[in-house]
Order: C-alpha cells, then structure tokens, then sequence
C-alpha cells in the first residue's frame, strides 16, 4: 500500500469518528419526555396546544355557570327574606292597630261609667250646695224676724256675722268639693281628638301637608297645640313607630337665635344627656345653615334648613281643659 493510500484512510476514519462525536452532542442537547415530543412534531404541539385551551374554556364556562347559579341562589334566598321582613313588619302593624281599637273600646266603656258617675256626683253636691243655702237663708229670715222683735242692735250684729260666717264656711266647703270633682275628671281623661294619635296622657297630629318649621308652628297653635316635645326615650321610639313611610316630620327644637343652643318651643334648653341626634348630626350644613330639627324613620334627628318644607307633629293634651307642656290650655281643634 502506498503512502496516499494511507493518507486518505487516515481522512476518512477522522471524518467518521467527527460525526459520531457530533451525534452524540445533539443527543445531549435533545429535550427529553414532552419537549422532545413537541420539538421532534409542530404539528402535534399546536393540536395539543389548542386541546388545552378548549379545555380551559369548557372548564371555565363550568365555573362561571356553577357561580352564577350560586348567586342567584343567593339573591333569591335574600329576596324572600326581604319578603317575610316586610310581611312580619305589616302584620305586626295590623296587631299593633287591632290591640289599640280593643283598648280604645275598652277604654271608652270605663270612661262613660266614670263620667256617668261624675255628673252624679256634681248633681249631688250641687242639690246639698243648693238645700244648704236654703236652710242658711230660711235660719237667717228666722233669725232676722226673731231679732226684730228685740231692741238691742249689738245681740242682732253679732248673730248676722255668725249667720254670714257658717254661709262662707259652708260655701268654702262646697267650692272646694266642686274643684275636687273638677280635678279628679281632669286626670281620668283620656280620650284624644279624631284624627290625633295618643301616648300616655298627651295627643300627636301627624300632618299629611308640607310646611317650613315657623309655618308648621304656626299651625300647630291653631290648635292651641305646639310641635312636638320629646321628654323620653319613650316618646321618642313612639314617634319614630307612628312613621311608617320614608320621610322626616318637624320637631319643636331649633337652635335659630343661638348657634349650637339647641331649644325647645317652651323656651327650655335641650339636656346634653338626652339627645338622639344622627352619626355626624347636628352639622349646619349649607350657605343658609341648619337650624331646626327633624326626625327620622328611626328615630334619630337631623338638623335641616328651616325653609325647608317637611311634615310635621303637633302635640297637646289629651283633655281639652289639660294644659300642654308648654303651659296653653287645650281645646278641641
């Protein structure tokens, strides 16, 4: 063999043995498992790419229809509690209304027994007032004619002053016992005005019509009433019950001549203990400021512009010869 020949066996075994080595670099560098599947076939990576995303999308769509039906669940299950709040809410109104007529009944029957028994009473003191008076004028001419019959004028003066005085003594008695009569007729009474709301011995008037608060006052004393006076927490929760629907009524308070001097109508101030002002109320708000107060559905107050037109709540008496808490007496409107 020649020295060419050998030459180019020596080329050819160094061109194989670079091509195994070259093979077994790219092996190296392969990915193994998936990768190798995707990159070793496009194709099958896009097919599999988009399988995945109609999963996801079907999977998805599951989710939102399963939430949805969720939700509406839910929304309804809110819904018929909302309903049987409003049911429980109307009827126990209703009860409220039927438990006040039966009282009011019940209540008009005791207080024509009273008052039948009242004017009998009147009727009797006025027969003794009137026999007592008789008997003091027939003993008097009695007297007078006896003492005629004398001629001494200091016996005749001394029995006249002690005639007069038994007759003041007598009549004293009998005023007295009118006055009682008066007294005990004032405090049994308890009937309020149609149209008028009662609680305890006082009368409300819920107005249906709009006015400022001084107009509403105004209105008020045509009545010979005054707009409303919250003494306790009573009253208060009373008032906020009698409001059925969504709106604000006036009350007697207002802090008009003095900022942050809160009044009311009878001239005496509001007790910083007893107070049922809002969250962030009273805030005299606005160019014109917030000087009279009103009350909401639940019972809170919020200070408004009194040129504002808002319903309002007249109180008085129960009695029309009862004085009001501001000192008016009351009659019928």
């Amino acid at each position: 063999m020649s020295q060419g020949e050998d030459t180019a066996g020596d080329y050819e075994k160094w061109d194989f043995n670079e091509e195994v080595e070259l093979e077994k670099r790219k092996r190296r560098k392969m990915p193994k498992g998936a990768l190798s599947f995707l990159t070793s076939s496009p194709e099958r990576a896009v097919a599999l790419l988009y399988v995945l995303l109609a999963f996801t999308f079907l999977l998805f769509t599951i989710l939102t229809i399963v939430n949805l039906r969720r939700v509406s669940a839910a929304w309804e299950a809110l819904e018929q509690a909302r309903q049987r709040s409003e049911s429980s809410h109307t009827t126990a109104w209703h009860n409220l209304s039927d438990v006040q007529s039966a009282l009011d009944k019940q209540l008009s029957g005791q207080l024509k027994a009273i008052r039948s028994r009242l004017q009998n009473v009147s009727q009797e003191v006025e027969n003794v007032r009137w026999k007592v008076t008789q008997c003091n004028a027939e003993e008097l001419s009695g007297r007078l004619r006896v003492l005629e019959q004398r001629d001494a004028l200091e016996p005749v003066l001394r029995q006249l002053a002690e005639v007069k005085e038994e007759q003041s003594r007598a009549s004293a008695l009998l005023d007295a016992a009118l006055e009682e009569t008066r007294n005990l007729s004032e405090i049994l009474c308890t009937r309020c005005p149609a149209g008028w709301q009662q609680f305890a011995k006082n009368c409300y008037f819920f107005s249906t019509d709009t006015k400022p608060w001084r107009a509403a006052m105004d209105s008020c004393t045509e009545f010979n009433a005054h707009l409303v006076i919250v003494d306790s927490e009573q009253e208060n929760k009373f008032l906020a019950n009698r409001i059925m629907e969504n709106r604000v009524f006036w009350l007697g308070l207002s802090d008009a001549h003095k900022e942050d001097d809160w009044q009311w109508v009878d001239g005496l101030p509001l007790p910083l203990y007893f107070r049922f002002w809002n969250n962030g109320e009273p805030n005299n708000v606005g160019h014109q400021g917030e000087d009279c107060a009103t009350i909401l559905p639940n019972g809170r107050w919020n200070d408004a512009t009194c040129s504002n037109t808002e319903p309002w709540i007249c109180e008085r008496g129960c009695c029309p010869r009862r004085a009001s808490k501001t000192g008016l007496n009351q009659q019928k409107p």
